[in-house]
């Protein structure tokens, strides 16, 4: 049978074990949330206008007259049969 103190002794293991595991996921995540910001920073200062970190231009969408459905203005488009 257990006794009191093995109990104990196991759940502080448990217990240790789950907030190491928090503090190494969590500073994985810093880590990379820092990268990315420096990254960022890093492009700012670049003269050639390259960034790899667009945001997705809009496109107009437009109406297939034969389906209904919309796709990208100016591209073409095959209608299912």
């Amino acid at each position: 049978m257990l006794s009191l103190s093995q109990i104990l002794f196991t759940a502080l293991v448990i217990v240790v074990v789950w907030q190491v595991s928090r503090f190494v996921g969590r500073k994985g995540t810093n880590q990379n949330t820092r990268r990315a910001s420096h990254d960022k920073h890093a492009q700012r200062g670049r003269s050639d206008g390259t960034r790899h970190d667009r945001q997705p231009v809009a496109q107009d969408m437009e109406k297939c007259p034969h389906c209904g459905v919309y796709h990208a203005e100016g591209l073409s488009h095959r209608c299912q049969d």
